[in-house]
Parts: C-alpha cells; structure tokens; sequence
C-alpha cells in the first residue's frame, strides 16, 4: 500500500480538488472535517505532487459520495 501523488492518481489536479471539495461539502463528523481540512492543507503546500495512501483515497471518496 504505497503513496502515490496526486498527479500519479489523476489524469488532471482539477479531477482531486473537485474529489476534495465534494468530500468537504460531505464532512459531518469532527474527524472528517479535520481529515479533509488536513488534506486541503497538504495540497495547498505541495500541490500535485501531495501524497496520498490508499485509505486516505478511500476515505476522501467516502466522505465525497456518502
């Protein structure tokens, strides 16, 4: 279970800041706010090249869709 970044994962970073926004707008636990505030905060450092595990993709893609 590697890390791969957001700009191995997706085709263009506007495919994850969409994924993003829609798992924020999701966020209705204290632990999914802070999950996505944190993320967020990692992509406005490091941009594409943010690093994401598997879990943390399949918890932002839970939190978006749920």
């Amino acid at each position: 279970m590697a890390s791969r970044t957001v700009e191995e994962l997706f085709d263009r970073a506007e495919q994850f800041t969409a994924l993003l926004a829609a798992a924020e707008d999701g966020a209705d636990t204290d632990w999914e706010i802070q999950f996505t505030t944190d993320i967020r905060d990692q992509f406005e450092r490091y941009g594409a090249h943010t690093y994401l595990s598997d879990a943390q993709l399949q918890s932002l893609n839970k939190i978006a869709h749920q």
